[in-house]
């Protein structure tokens, strides 16, 4: 009987840990903080822009993000190309057991995969620093990070970077600021 009881205690204390693991805190919140819609654009390329919004699904467990952007050639299943706006849907969150941000997408441009990054916040700098790996060729893996640095409220900024020679070179930033409601 001592033994059984034992056993319901750690099965009790164990369900008890994963509930609490699951209750969103304040690193969800920090990810609350920049929910809304937001346009979008390239300082340096003015053809480069669009609209973000970003909403939060199960009391705020997490966020899902759609991107439109500008209009561009896509690939569709014939092997043909047709001119669409850019979209890209996100699902974001912190994952309490790994204590990271997590973030997966997915587009219609370039690439069939789900993109997975992982990343953690400076409270200094008030930035978000995601890694991941991309595959979009067989055997052609690719290291990425995406750096979002909150400027304001209202206004944040977005750089990425790829690796290239063992180092990160940046090739897009974007500039975001809050729509008004």
């Amino acid at each position: 009987m001592v033994s059984m009881t034992a056993a319901t205690f750690a099965q009790d204390s164990t369900y008890q840990q994963m509930i609490d693991f699951s209750r969103p805190g304040t690193n969800h919140a920090l990810l609350g903080s920049i929910a809304g819609t937001w346009n979008f654009q390239d300082p340096r390329r003015s053809f480069v822009k669009g609209m973000l919004t970003r909403e939060p699904m199960y009391d705020g467990r997490f966020y899902r993000v759609e991107i439109t952007g500008g209009r561009l050639q896509v690939p569709v299943a014939d092997g043909k190309m047709k001119e669409d706006n850019y979209r890209q849907m996100q699902i974001e969150g912190y994952d309490n057991g790994r204590m990271k941000f997590v973030t997966i997408s997915i587009n219609n441009h370039i690439g069939s995969d789900i993109a997975m990054e992982t990343g953690t916040y400076n409270a200094v700098a008030k930035s978000f620093t995601y890694a991941g790996e991309s595959e979009l060729v067989p055997g052609m893996k690719k290291k990425n990070q995406r750096v979002l640095k909150i400027i304001d409220e209202n206004h944040y900024v977005e750089e990425f970077y790829e690796g290239e020679n063992g180092k990160a070179v940046k090739i897009r930033e974007l500039d975001y600021v809050r729509v008004k409601k």
